[in-house]
């Protein structure tokens, strides 16, 4: 079928590869921030963002966070987003919330990879594997483990230290133990190295 619709031409294109003449400095490594009404972002200068990383509005980034690459947090009118300290948002994550609704980040929380967290309360210390969903007016504990592509549905609420999986996520272990960091997180002191 290819063939048929390359007019009998199956041959690939040659690779050109883009050379980088000059690495970013480090004041090149901050993410774009937008004004929403009379609402802009307020980020600490100790925090991260990856050049491709777009926060818009009511949003507050604590020191040592780090917003990876193609991440959107997206404060409009609809209320504050506040994200604590030491908190890692990672690649193309999107971060939104429904009028009348906050979503607050404590500190020392991961969230991976291609998550989509709409106006919720994520307690300190928890960590949201790649993939995964959670929708407004849920709350997470602290130290929480929300397993990769799961679910967690609107108005959802779970206690401190447990396990959530699942379409809709349910609780599937209890921690008797801290929850231990992920092998994936970032290493703040190398990018803030630049």
């Amino acid at each position: 079928m290819v063939k048929r619709m390359r007019g009998n031409d199956i041959t690939l294109p040659v690779f050109q590869a883009t050379t980088i003449e000059k690495l970013p400095e480090k004041g090149d490594m901050m993410g774009k921030l937008y004004a929403y009404g009379d609402k802009f972002p307020q980020v600490d200068e100790k925090a991260v963002l990856f050049p491709s990383a777009e926060i818009t509005g009511d949003v507050t980034v604590g020191a040592k966070t780090i917003i990876g690459a193609g991440v959107k947090i997206i404060g409009d009118s609809h209320g504050p987003i506040r994200i604590g300290s030491n908190v890692q948002i990672l690649e193309n994550t999107v971060l939104h919330l429904l009028p009348d609704n906050e979503l607050i980040i404590e500190d020392h929380v991961i969230i991976g990879p291609g998550c989509v967290v709409h106006g919720c309360h994520i307690g300190k210390g928890s960590v949201i594997e790649p993939g995964a969903i959670i929708c407004d007016n849920s709350k997470l504990g602290s130290n929480t483990l929300v397993k990769a592509g799961s679910v967690v549905k609107q108005k959802s609420h779970f206690p401190e230290k447990v396990v959530v999986e699942g379409f809709p996520a349910v609780i599937i272990e209890s921690l008797t133990k801290a929850l231990q960091q992920p092998l994936w997180k970032l290493d703040y002191e190398k990018l803030a190295e630049g």
